[in-house]
């Protein structure tokens, strides 16, 4: 859809008893390491779910939607109980959320009331709930066209348009994260081995391969990127306005995917690309986790399903096809 969870959490302010103990969840999410992004996404679903559902009894300011399930409005997290998450997860479906969405939610809330009841000594009432089902959907992958569209737009020798290919190459052969490639420094990069050091989710830090394509997109990219005013910066992106940040990435890749007429892309669309290819091409799913920074199996499944669609399809006509 295409409202985003920050934007419901700009716009709604929880009351100062349900808000106080969000503040100190966030302060309990950095001192143990979490990312940014996930502090983020955890604070803004715990304050949805306080201004909008809690606060108003189960009824939320949303049009042409009657809430089934009502209630006195709840100001203190304690009388928090079960139904009332899952009132929340239900009206979230009803508002035609994706299932992995009011996952995503659920398991927000679920990390805030393990914390809650751990840190005020009270009963946890999502303790032994289960969590909403997510069909598990093949990732829908770039075709070769569309990566062809795409790359034909960085086909110049000016500054931007080496820039923005050594980034696209570098999403597209490696498969990192779009906050880890804008964290990489000129230290972290060794164009002669192919190899980047990059940080992933949790501090992590793991070394991932490139292409000779790549490498050599890079090379040129740093040659030129040696006559730039902030040619001194220490980060590898750079820009007339200094580092590139994750934004200023996506922001790139937004553009040259309007350039080659594809519309708005994501640029996780070049990870799901890199690990479609890897399983595709009978790489190992081991070392994919690896490449990708995966700790759960979880995502090597959905990746895994696609690739095999793909070989089923590919091995049609070897089997049915004429002659047979």
């Amino acid at each position: 859809m295409g409202r985003t969870q920050a934007r419901h959490a700009r716009h709604l302010t929880p009351p100062p008893s349900l808000s106080a103990h969000i503040e100190s969840f966030v302060l309990y999410l950095r001192s143990i390491g979490r990312g940014q992004k996930t502090v983020s996404i955890y604070k803004e679903a715990t304050q949805w779910f306080a201004a909008e559902y809690l606060a108003t009894g189960g009824r939320p300011p949303v049009e042409d939607i009657d809430p089934e399930f009502t209630f006195d409005p709840v100001d203190d997290w304690e009388r928090v109980q079960r139904k009332h998450v899952q009132g929340w997860c239900a009206h979230l479906f009803e508002r035609g959320y994706s299932d992995s969405y009011v996952s995503n939610q659920y398991r927000a809330l679920q990390a805030f009331f393990k914390w809650f009841a751990d840190d005020e000594d009270v009963p946890n009432p999502m303790l032994g709930m289960t969590p909403p089902k997510v069909v598990d959907k093949p990732v829908p992958v770039l075709t070769e066209d569309e990566m062809g569209a795409l790359f034909a737009t960085v086909t110049g020798k000016d500054f931007r348009s080496r820039r923005d290919l050594a980034i696209m190459l570098m999403l597209r052969d490696t498969g990192i994260r779009l906050q880890e490639l804008a964290g990489l420094q000129l230290e972290d990069v060794a164009v002669l081995e192919r190899e980047a050091t990059v940080t992933g989710k949790g501090r992590r830090t793991r070394t991932v391969k490139y292409s000779y394509e790549a490498a050599r997109a890079l090379d040129k990219y740093l040659r030129v990127r040696a006559k730039q005013p902030n040619a001194q910066m220490s980060a590898v992106w750079i820009g007339l306005k200094g580092a590139v940040t994750p934004s200023g990435i996506q922001q790139i890749v937004q553009r040259r995917a309007a350039e080659a007429g594809l519309g708005t892309l994501n640029p996780h669309k070049f990870r799901h690309y890199f690990s479609h290819t890897w399983l595709d091409r009978g790489g190992a799913e081991g070392d994919l986790m690896e490449l990708n920074g995966w700790n759960s199996p979880m995502m090597l499944r959905r990746y895994g399903r696609s690739a095999a669609a793909s070989r089923a399809r590919r091995g049609y006509d070897r089997i049915m096809g004429e002659g047979q």
